[in-house]
């Protein structure tokens, strides 16, 4: 196994390596950190959906698409990468993907061991310590090899995260944040002070090796001169734009199981004798209310809603306190939002319920 250890290199290039030794039928390893940030996005992406383009441009954040899954991530100096590429027939690559990252982020996670920060996996991929995702981590196909990719946050800038996000409104970028600082963690928070990336470097690559054999392999300039020939692709317009996977709900996942999701309300539901509703839409149009959810392992970790001037005359915060713990079920909300509405005498509320719950369950 070739193993490139190559420190701090160019933001395009730490993206560009794995895929050229797939691209030319080559296995190996490769340990590396931006030398300054960038966007990435997943295969799947949306580039107009998921990115802050205009802030991109004035932050001078330059932007990659990467030719596998996975979503939208903010790349940056503090963070390490290690990248696998295998041959589809590869001995080590048996049982099914989910199984072999159990594999794959054992050196991950007895490096961040190392340094006494106890850390577990959380299918299917990502690194936690209590609870909180330390890893990101991803995979797919490129020219019939199989390609790992996942990296070590030293630290992590979240509100530069969540800026680059295109999100329909402040508030939604806000909750953002803010469920980043409760499920995202780093090794200097975990420390208390900010280690050494030779230090984190050397250990990751120590229990590699354990496993691997890797030999250590020069970034000759036959190597650097395919690398920034792919990496000119990957920040193509051709390649940034191709169209991606558009979504009703806009969700952004924070780790394996969290998700913060902007829910717009489906329609106005209060009008005046003129015909013309509160909120200054036609009854049954478009109402400019929506709440925001944090779903964590599918319960509503959080629920709050703006602008539902439709349903000013009842309690929403009540409804929330209601909401927050519940499953994310069908079944379950139905239960809520019924002993909800029996706190409301008034009947007319009574045909709501439909509407709220296609509201919070909205996919």
């Amino acid at each position: 196994m070739n193993l490139y250890r190559l420190g701090a290199i160019p933001w395009d290039e730490t993206q560009a390596i794995y895929h050229v030794l797939a691209e030319t039928q080559q296995e190996g390893l490769v340990i590396c950190r931006p030398a300054g940030r960038c966007v990435c996005l997943g295969l799947h992406d949306d580039l107009q959906q998921e990115v802050n383009t205009k802030y991109c441009r004035g932050n001078k954040i330059p932007i990659i698409r990467r030719d596998i899954g996975g979503g939208m991530v903010l790349l940056a100096e503090e963070q390490i990468f290690f990248q696998l590429v295998l041959r589809a027939g590869n001995p080590l690559l048996t049982g099914q993907r989910e199984a072999f990252f159990g594999q794959f982020l054992q050196p991950a996670i007895k490096t961040l061991a190392d340094f006494t920060i106890n850390a577990s996996i959380k299918l299917p991929a990502d690194i936690v310590v209590n609870g909180k995702k330390i890893s990101g981590n991803g995979a797919g196909d490129i020219n019939g090899f199989s390609v790992y990719t996942g990296n070590i946050l030293l630290a992590f800038d979240r509100a530069a995260m969540a800026n680059v996000l295109n999100v329909p409104s402040n508030r939604f970028r806000e909750q953002i944040r803010l469920s980043m600082e409760r499920y995202l963690t780093t090794m200097d928070e975990e420390l208390g002070y900010m280690p050494d990336y030779e230090s984190v470097e050397e250990r990751l690559v120590y229990h590699f090796a354990t496993w691997l054999d890797p030999k250590p392999r020069e970034y000759t300039q036959e190597l650097k001169t395919a690398v920034n020939k792919m990496a000119r692709y990957l920040t193509s317009s051709e390649f940034l734009s191709l169209p991606g996977k558009r979504t009703k709900v806009r969700q952004v996942k924070i780790n394996e199981g969290t998700y913060v999701r902007l829910h717009p309300f489906p329609q106005c539901l209060k009008s005046t004798v003129a015909g013309q509703s509160d909120c200054g839409n036609r009854l049954g149009g478009p109402c400019s209310g929506y709440a925001i959810l944090v779903v964590q392992n599918n319960k509503i970790a959080n629920f709050e809603s703006h602008g539902l001037t439709c349903l000013e005359g009842y309690n929403l915060n009540s409804l929330a306190a209601c909401l927050i713990g519940s499953s994310w079920h069908e079944n379950d909300i139905r239960i809520v939002l019924t002993q909800w509405l029996q706190n409301h005498q008034s009947s007319a509320v009574k045909v709501f319920k439909n509407a709220l719950l296609d509201w919070i369950l909205a996919r």
